[in-house]
Protein backbone atom coordinates (compact mmCIF):
# COMPACT_ATOMS: atom_id res chain seq x y z
CA UNK A 1 0.00 0.00 0.00
CA UNK A 2 1.20 3.61 -1.06
CA UNK A 3 0.56 6.77 0.30
CA UNK A 4 -1.10 7.78 -2.85
CA UNK A 5 -3.18 4.85 -2.97
CA UNK A 6 -4.29 5.55 1.24
CA UNK A 7 -5.08 8.85 -0.13
CA UNK A 8 -7.26 8.03 -2.67
CA UNK A 9 -9.03 5.75 -0.87
CA UNK A 10 -9.72 8.07 2.19
CA UNK A 11 -8.25 6.40 4.75
CA UNK A 12 -5.63 8.86 5.54
CA UNK A 13 -5.68 12.79 5.66
CA UNK A 14 -1.76 14.88 5.08
CA UNK A 15 -1.25 16.38 8.44
CA UNK A 16 1.71 17.60 9.89
CA UNK A 17 2.80 16.56 12.96
CA UNK A 18 4.00 18.18 16.09
CA UNK A 19 7.21 17.05 18.80
CA UNK A 20 4.77 16.98 21.25
CA UNK A 21 1.76 14.60 19.36
CA UNK A 22 4.79 12.32 18.93
CA UNK A 23 5.85 12.29 22.31
CA UNK A 24 2.30 11.90 23.57
CA UNK A 25 2.53 8.42 21.41
CA UNK A 26 5.49 6.99 22.34
CA UNK A 27 5.04 7.52 25.96
CA UNK A 28 1.49 6.28 25.58
CA UNK A 29 3.53 2.81 23.89
CA UNK A 30 5.36 2.89 26.78
CA UNK A 31 2.77 3.06 29.86
CA UNK A 32 1.11 0.44 27.27
CA UNK A 33 4.04 -1.72 27.56
CA UNK A 34 4.63 -1.82 31.01
CA UNK A 35 0.94 -2.90 31.67
CA UNK A 36 1.22 -5.37 29.74
CA UNK A 37 3.94 -6.93 31.92
CA UNK A 38 1.92 -6.84 35.06
CA UNK A 39 1.67 -10.45 35.27
CA UNK A 40 -1.21 -10.24 38.09
CA UNK A 41 -3.63 -9.06 35.05
CA UNK A 42 -5.27 -11.59 32.88
CA UNK A 43 -3.64 -13.17 29.76
CA UNK A 44 -6.24 -11.24 27.76
CA UNK A 45 -5.92 -8.34 29.64
CA UNK A 46 -2.04 -8.57 29.05
CA UNK A 47 -2.62 -8.65 25.29
CA UNK A 48 -4.79 -6.10 24.67
CA UNK A 49 -2.45 -3.58 26.71
CA UNK A 50 0.01 -4.74 24.43
CA UNK A 51 -1.97 -4.39 21.09
CA UNK A 52 -2.23 -0.68 22.53
CA UNK A 53 1.08 -0.19 23.04
CA UNK A 54 2.03 -1.73 18.88
CA UNK A 55 -1.25 0.60 17.33
CA UNK A 56 0.31 3.95 19.59
CA UNK A 57 3.97 3.19 17.97
CA UNK A 58 2.56 2.32 14.41
CA UNK A 59 0.41 5.94 14.91
CA UNK A 60 3.92 8.00 16.16
CA UNK A 61 5.16 6.53 12.80
CA UNK A 62 2.42 7.52 10.47
CA UNK A 63 2.15 11.30 12.26
CA UNK A 64 5.70 11.19 11.84
CA UNK A 65 5.33 10.68 8.00
CA UNK A 66 2.70 13.43 8.15
CA UNK A 67 -0.46 11.46 7.23
CA UNK A 68 -3.43 11.25 10.10
CA UNK A 69 -5.55 8.12 9.84
CA UNK A 70 -9.34 8.57 9.35
CA UNK A 71 -11.51 5.95 10.71
CA UNK A 72 -13.80 5.39 8.30
CA UNK A 73 -13.05 1.65 6.70
CA UNK A 74 -11.57 0.93 10.66
CA UNK A 75 -9.05 3.12 12.00
CA UNK A 76 -7.11 0.27 13.32
CA UNK A 77 -6.62 -1.36 10.24
CA UNK A 78 -6.00 1.53 8.40
CA UNK A 79 -2.93 2.68 10.85
CA UNK A 80 -1.87 -0.81 10.05
CA UNK A 81 -1.81 -0.09 6.17
CA UNK A 82 -0.18 2.96 6.77
CA UNK A 83 2.37 1.65 8.56
CA UNK A 84 3.55 -0.09 5.83
CA UNK A 85 3.45 2.29 3.36
CA UNK A 86 5.81 4.66 5.90
CA UNK A 87 8.48 2.22 5.18
CA UNK A 88 7.92 -0.96 3.61
CA UNK A 89 11.37 -2.53 4.19
CA UNK A 90 11.44 -1.92 7.73
CA UNK A 91 7.14 -1.95 8.89
CA UNK A 92 5.69 -4.51 6.60
CA UNK A 93 6.26 -7.36 8.57
CA UNK A 94 5.17 -5.79 11.69
CA UNK A 95 2.48 -4.19 10.21
CA UNK A 96 0.85 -7.68 9.12
CA UNK A 97 1.44 -9.17 12.22
CA UNK A 98 0.19 -6.40 14.17
CA UNK A 99 -2.80 -6.24 11.50
CA UNK A 100 -3.48 -10.28 12.80
CA UNK A 101 -3.47 -9.36 16.70
CA UNK A 102 -5.99 -6.32 15.28
CA UNK A 103 -8.47 -9.34 14.92
CA UNK A 104 -7.46 -11.46 18.09
CA UNK A 105 -8.19 -8.14 20.21
CA UNK A 106 -11.70 -7.64 18.53
CA UNK A 107 -12.56 -11.08 19.05
CA UNK A 108 -11.33 -10.56 22.72
CA UNK A 109 -13.47 -7.67 23.60
CA UNK A 110 -16.42 -8.20 21.11
CA UNK A 111 -16.83 -11.93 20.81
CA UNK A 112 -15.36 -13.83 23.36
CA UNK A 113 -12.86 -13.30 26.46
CA UNK A 114 -10.75 -15.67 27.99
CA UNK A 115 -8.89 -17.17 23.82
CA UNK A 116 -5.51 -15.47 24.18
CA UNK A 117 -2.60 -18.31 24.71
CA UNK A 118 0.12 -18.37 26.67
CA UNK A 119 2.34 -18.59 23.67
CA UNK A 120 -0.07 -15.37 21.72
CA UNK A 121 1.03 -13.28 24.80
CA UNK A 122 4.40 -14.02 24.92
CA UNK A 123 4.81 -13.47 21.41
CA UNK A 124 3.53 -9.93 21.16
CA UNK A 125 5.06 -9.27 24.22
CA UNK A 126 8.26 -10.01 22.30
CA UNK A 127 6.90 -8.56 18.85
CA UNK A 128 6.35 -5.38 20.73
CA UNK A 129 9.54 -4.90 22.05
CA UNK A 130 10.99 -5.42 19.00
CA UNK A 131 8.68 -3.07 16.81
CA UNK A 132 9.19 -0.74 19.94
CA UNK A 133 13.24 -0.53 18.93
CA UNK A 134 12.54 -0.50 15.21
CA UNK A 135 10.47 2.59 15.61
CA UNK A 136 12.98 4.54 18.32
CA UNK A 137 15.58 3.98 15.91
CA UNK A 138 13.39 5.15 12.76
CA UNK A 139 12.14 8.24 14.49
CA UNK A 140 15.66 9.06 15.11
CA UNK A 141 17.05 8.89 12.35
CA UNK A 142 14.13 11.54 11.15
CA UNK A 143 15.37 13.66 13.94
CA UNK A 144 18.85 14.09 12.81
Amino acid sequence: MTWKRLLDQRRVVREAPTHQEIESLTKLAQQALADALVEAVSDDGRFDRAYDAARALATAVVRTSGYRVKPQGGGHFNTFLALKAADPNRFSTFAAYFDICREKRNDLNYVAPGIVTRSELAEILREVARFQAVVEDWLADRRE
